[in-house]
């Protein structure tokens, strides 16, 4: 929730940026500060949803109900909220991100969760 309300923020800062640069004429930056904050209210939108279905999830799992949706989804949640371990390999480090080495951890982890 904490993303939810900094992308909100952002997103009222950018829309009043706006409206005050399309009072002052200025047609070009108007234009922008609006495409900006409408791509922060699809960001809002996006954390508010995920925080919404890892909360359904949450209250599954206490009240021991059954979960009512997708299992595929269920999967793709809790994967998504699974910290990964971190690279320590030379290889990504030297490849800008494209490879690891055999024995790096990341890509384990990578591997057992596909």
């Amino acid at each position: 929730m904490v993303l939810v309300s900094l992308y909100a923020m952002a997103y009222l800062l950018a829309a009043w940026a706006g409206a005050s640069a399309l009072a002052s004429g200025d047609f070009l930056y108007a234009a922008g500060l609006f495409s900006t904050s409408a791509g922060l209210l699809l960001a809002v939108r996006r954390e508010f949803c995920h925080a919404a279905r890892l909360l359904r999830v949450v209250a599954v799992y206490r009240h021991g109900a059954p979960y009512v949706g997708p299992v595929d989804e269920l999967a793709a949640i809790e994967r998504a909220s699974a910290l990964p371990p971190e690279c320590r390999c030379e290889t990504w480090w030297t490849s800008l991100g494209e490879r690891h080495d055999p024995y790096c951890p990341m890509l384990l982890w990578w591997k057992e969760t596909r």
